[in-house]
């Protein structure tokens, strides 16, 4: 716990004067106002910088006078040769920022002001930066920049960095820039960062740019990594859709598999070449997880009637969650469920599919998704996330059955009637804590009754 929460009892017959300066600090959180302020005071008196720690979390006393003495004692050490002791304080500069009780708009400002003049110091001599003191002492570098080199120079280091916020910053702030070529060499500089978000924003700005050779910026931006870049160069008016299709048809026909024919198959996608479906089903089975995915998606948009409910199980059977997922993203935008007795086979066959499965079966009849999550547990042997799983599932059922009309059917009605009369079984005393830790809900029961199933 940090020093400044806690408090000390207050101490009779103080005399600021005769203590040390550990004393002096733990009774700057005294219970009693008065000596608050005799702590203060007496801090601001000696002139010790070892106090702007202290001070800097006195501002916030909700005695007018501990404040304001407070206020007044770290202006007395906004000197250049107290910074290390301003650097170690950090921490407690933070807490300052964070209160809320008092204005303290001009003290932050002043504190800005004198500590923008010596960032690298700062910087050097903290013991310890998180990113957002780090992302703080960016920003005084950047509020203190002058328009030109300096400032393009700050500009772009931040816009390489790989704090998303930093970066997000330096984007904001290109207006400052007041040359044209400046501004230009930011955003193309800016559109080889290693943040995707960064890149697109760059590549937003220079598709729009006047006497720019932007056909030569989307030949080099059109295969990037990021599918949001891809998107907004092949839908700008600078492509050539010809040449875009045949390199990418290129690159898909090359023998090694990269990163690549992933970009260039949703490229080929994007030019709606009709040659993307075809490349797509000979890529369903390859080792690369994103280009699988993508090819099982292009493929499963492309499929009709009874092809669905078969693309949509081989794409459950996958071994990788990313790729499972698109199943459940499918079903949950309004496709038809496929036939929910292999869903659950497959389910109980194959534990790692459970989650999903359970996910697909929301969009079906509720007493499916009940039987499911019954014969989950019959079959025990549950791992400690699926125990986690099974348990939300049947707090979510239960709700949605406030709002549920449904009947279920004869065989649905037997089969829920025979689980429930080995619910005892189910939750044994040998099942694993996390499988609902409070036994079945009561509003399970009364569900049950209301649809006389028991």
């Amino acid at each position: 716990m940090t020093w400044w929460k806690s408090r000390t009892a207050a101490v009779p017959a103080l005399d600021a004067s005769a203590l040390a300066f550990s004393e002096l600090k733990e009774l700057a959180r005294s219970y009693d106002g008065y000596q608050r302020e005799a702590v203060v005071a007496e801090l601001v008196r000696r002139q010790d910088p070892r106090a702007i720690a202290i001070l800097l979390v006195c501002v916030d006393d909700w005695v007018p006078g501990v404040g304001e003495a407070a206020k007044k004692g770290l202006a007395s050490f906004m000197r250049d040769e107290f910074i290390g002791h301003w650097a170690h304080a950090l921490p407690e500069l933070a807490f300052a920022y964070r209160i809320r009780r008092t204005d303290l708009r001009a003290l932050r400002a002043a504190i800005e002001d004198f500590l923008a003049r010596n960032t690298d110091e700062l910087e050097r001599q903290a013991p310890v930066l998180d990113d957002a003191m780090r992302r703080w002492i960016f920003t005084l570098r950047l509020q203190r920049a002058s328009a030109g080199p300096a400032l393009l120079a700050l500009l772009t280091q931040g816009a390489l960095s790989r704090d998303p916020p930093t970066a997000q910053l330096c984007l904001n702030a290109a207006d400052r820039l007041q040359s044209s070529s400046d501004r230009r060499k930011f955003f193309e500089i800016a559109s080889r960062a290693c943040l995707p978000r960064v890149r697109a924003a760059a590549t937003r700005v220079l598709l729009g740019e006047k006497d720019f050779d932007v056909q030569r910026f989307a030949r080099s931006m059109c295969f990037d990594t990021s599918a949001v870049v891809r998107s907004l160069v092949v839908n700008s008016s600078a492509v050539s859709r010809e040449e875009f299709a045949s390199r990418a048809a290129e690159i898909l026909e090359l023998p090694q598999v990269d990163a690549r024919k992933t970009a260039a198959l949703h490229v080929l996608h994007l030019l709606q070449d009709s040659r993307a479906t075809g490349y797509a089903r000979g890529l369903q089975a390859s080792k690369v997880v994103p280009l699988r995915r993508l090819a099982r998606w292009l493929v499963l948009c492309a499929a009709k009637d009874e092809e669905v409910d078969r693309e949509l199980m081989e794409i459950l059977a996958d071994a990788s969650p990313k790729v499972r997922r698109l199943a459940v993203e499918h079903i949950r935008r309004g496709a038809s469920l496929p036939r929910p007795d292999a869903l659950m086979r497959m389910g109980l066959e194959r534990q790692e599919v459970a989650p999903e499965v359970m996910a697909m079966l929301r969009s079906g009849s509720p007493w499916d998704r009940l039987l499911f999550v019954m014969a989950l547990m019959e079959r025990g042997s549950l791992s400690g996330d699926l125990c986690h799983a099974v348990t939300i599932e049947v707090d979510s059922w239960c709700k949605a059955m406030a709002n549920c009309y449904v009947p279920p059917k004869e065989a649905q009605k037997a089969a829920v009637a025979a689980f429930w009369s080995r619910r005892k079984e189910l939750l044994s005393e040998e099942s694993p804590r996390a499988l609902l830790p409070y036994g079945f809900p009561s509003e399970m029961e009364l569900h049950l009754r209301a649809f006389r199933i028991i």
